[in-house]
């Protein structure tokens, strides 16, 4: 199996990503977990192709909202409780300063991105793939990512 580097999601922002997505899409025992390397795999890899000022915006968001968290649950966020980080993301959706709200909103879109393109996720949620699976894709390092085929290392 080849192995995938995380080149964005790395130290901290790896840690507040994995959280975050645990909170975004929580366990249920049926379902592979959000808050994994698979799936920070494939956000990493979108994020190499975000435009660089956008990409360092949302790099900027995952790096603050773990001292955020001391105001939500004493502590910083992924040291919280599920329900302290649970209060806090609900804070950042309905934040009153736009850009705190758009930030999440682009967080929570990447973290859904990266977790439903995963084929091993795709039998708990009752969905066969794609209508034309032959269909060859331009990039072969995200197939081998969403198909499991690339082991994601940090």
């Amino acid at each position: 199996m080849s192995a995938y580097r995380l080149k964005y999601l790395t130290g901290l922002k790896l840690k507040v990503f994995l959280a975050v997505a645990n909170r975004v899409i929580p366990p249920d025992g049926a379902a592979p977990e959000a808050g994994s390397l698979a799936t920070a795999g494939i956000v990493d890899w979108a994020l190499e192709r975000m435009e660089p000022a956008l990409r360092a915006q949302l790099l900027l968001l995952f790096v603050a909202v773990e001292p955020l968290g001391i105001l939500f649950g004493g502590k910083p966020f992924t040291w919280n409780s599920a329900a302290a980080q649970d209060r806090q993301l609900r804070w950042m959706e309905n934040c009153p300063f736009r850009l705190l709200r758009l930030g999440f909103f682009g967080l929570k879109t990447y973290v859904c991105m990266g977790y439903y393109t995963r084929e091993d996720v795709w039998k708990s949620i009752g969905y066969d793939g794609p209508i034309h699976p032959e269909t060859p894709y331009p990039d072969a390092v995200i197939r081998g990512l969403e198909q499991g085929k690339l082991e994601v290392v940090s």
